[in-house]
């Protein structure tokens, strides 16, 4: 009997379990199946704009594109560096031109100086045919501001034009020199004010566009003795000069976004132009077009949206389209640019071609940049000469490739041909005489 008992115990314990045992043909009814509608769901919908937006455009001035995001060795820009963990940010960026007075306006109007109506001189004058994105914002009913602290934004310049509130910090004058004056702190100031206004901000259905320019990283640069000191180089004083700027383009934004009407509103960040300290022997900015002058820093921000490293070029004919897009607004008349929110809401950032435009006025001659994925192409004058560079290998531009490669040069000059030939050259107002050319031509 024991003998048997063992053998019965020996038998459970080795029998295979109920799940173990079933026949591959029967049913198990006791067992829960998978749906099959769960085991193909589709991946969570991505996030999409919900315009109306309201936009803050912030440009800095001066503002290179080497910096701490790019692998620039100083912590000169803190708080842009956390910004650009929550926006989508455009390492390879390129402002429309090398200065202030023919960068700023066009990428309002959403396009290319040269195309533009315009006086001759370097402090140009801009005339009330463009048609600014703040004038789109205004017949759509939406609320325009600006606050400003240089004579590039005197009112007598044009730069004005569609903005219900136009504000300039005490004491601003046209410098012909330089920046000597510190504006930050006190721009800073000028924008909270008119931005805690609630005729500016409680809209109701309706929307604003708030537009603010920081120069104090423009020449000349003054040590900020709170902030790093990084020594007595140019360099060094203009890093200080950023960070002390940076401090305060930060509290701005973290203000901005903490308000109630902050979770509809966008923010986009740039700089108007880049600055030298050397390369191809230019320092500061304007004249020509190399990298350090119109490589620039873009970081757009959207409530929702995901945050993104977009490597491809990018310029800035894209802004204007941009601002609309996020404001509601329709694209007529067309701009020339395309809008860039389906891209920071995570559709394919295809490459395309980014022109660079520097019309000819009384101090400088013409010039024109494409870049077209790591190759870029300057041409001098009415297009007389050209240099050719691989911007990736070489960002200080030190080797003209343009005899070497001979092949490369003339696709490059073909794409820049057809591409040049869609942008109409509008003639100077005035009879101020203008560099490098016969007294008599005006453009």
């Amino acid at each position: 009997m024991r003998r048997l008992l063992m053998s019965c115990l020996l038998a459970l314990c080795c029998a295979p379990s109920c799940k173990q045992a079933h026949r591959e043909d029967e049913p198990q009814a006791s067992v829960p199946t998978v749906s099959a509608s769960v085991a193909t769901a589709a991946p969570p919908a991505k996030p999409s704009p919900r315009p109306p937006y309201n936009v803050l455009f912030i440009l800095i001035d001066s503002l290179r594109a080497d910096m701490p995001w790019t692998g620039y060795e100083r912590p000169i820009a803190p708080w842009l560096t956390a910004f650009a963990k929550r926006a989508t940010l455009y390492p390879r960026a390129y402002s429309l031109s090398s200065y202030t007075a023919k960068s700023v306006v066009p990428a309002l109007v959403g396009k290319y100086p040269s195309e533009m109506k315009r006086d001759g001189y370097f402090f140009t004058k801009w005339y009330d045919d463009n048609l600014l994105v703040t004038e789109r914002a205004q017949q759509a009913g939406h609320r325009t501001l600006s606050g400003q602290g240089h004579g590039y934004f005197l009112p007598s310049l044009g730069v004005n034009q569609g903005f219900d509130e136009y504000r300039l910090l005490p004491g601003t004058f046209l410098d012909v020199k330089g920046v000597a004056d510190i504006t930050s702190d006190r721009l800073n100031a000028l924008a909270k004010e008119m931005l805690g206004d609630p005729k500016n901000t409680s809209l109701g259905d309706k929307r604003f566009f708030a537009y603010f320019h920081f120069l104090d990283p423009h020449y000349t640069y003054i040590r900020h003795p709170e902030h790093p000191d990084f020594g007595n180089g140019r360099r060094d004083l203009y890093d200080n000069e950023v960070h002390f700027t940076d401090k305060w383009v930060g509290d701005l934004v973290d203000f901005a976004l903490g308000q109630p009407w902050g979770k509809d509103t966008a923010v986009i960040i740039s700089a108007d132009h880049g600055e030298g300290f050397g390369e191809r022997g230019q320092y500061r900015h304007a004249y020509e077009l190399w990298e350090s002058l119109i490589r620039v820093p873009l970081f757009i921000y959207v409530p929702g949206a995901e945050p993104r490293r977009i490597e491809v070029p990018r310029g800035h004919i894209d802004l204007a389209p941009t601002i609309a897009e996020l404001m509601g607004l329709r694209p007529e008349p067309a701009f020339r640019g395309q809008s860039l929110v389906g891209e920071v809401f995570g559709a394919e950032a295809a490459p395309r071609p980014v022109i660079a435009d520097l019309p000819r006025c009384d101090l400088m001659d013409r010039r024109r940049a494409m870049v077209v994925g790591d190759s870029k192409l300057v041409a001098f004058g009415d297009d007389k000469s050209f240099m050719l560079f691989d911007v990736a290998r070489d960002p200080k531009e030190e080797r003209d490739l343009s005899a070497e490669q001979p092949e490369k040069l003339a696709e490059m000059k073909a794409l820049y041909a057809k591409l040049s030939a869609d942008i109409p050259i509008e003639p100077v107002v005035g009879g101020v005489p203008l560099k490098g050319v016969h007294p008599s031509q005006r453009h």
